[in-house]
């Protein structure tokens, strides 16, 4: 999942990643500085780019939480 997020264009930076499996189930969540945008409808749209296509690569997460962030 790591990975899968420094990879993104919209990420600049994963600061923490924290994941928790609750039986087949799975928890993250995540917090990065991400990419510049022009506005706070490209954050969330963004945001929600980066949550859907986790989600379909890792099709065991259930929960999701995405905290964007300018430093740690």
């Amino acid at each position: 999942m790591l990975d899968f997020l420094q990879q993104r264009d919209e990420i600049d930076h994963v600061f923490n990643l924290l994941t928790l499996q609750l039986g087949n189930d799975v928890m993250v969540a995540v917090k990065a500085k991400m990419a510049s945008m022009d506005s706070a409808e490209s954050l969330v749209k963004a945001i929600n780019r980066c949550e859907s296509e986790l989600k379909q690569a890792f099709p065991h997460v259930l929960w999701l939480f995405f905290e964007p962030d300018l430093e740690d």
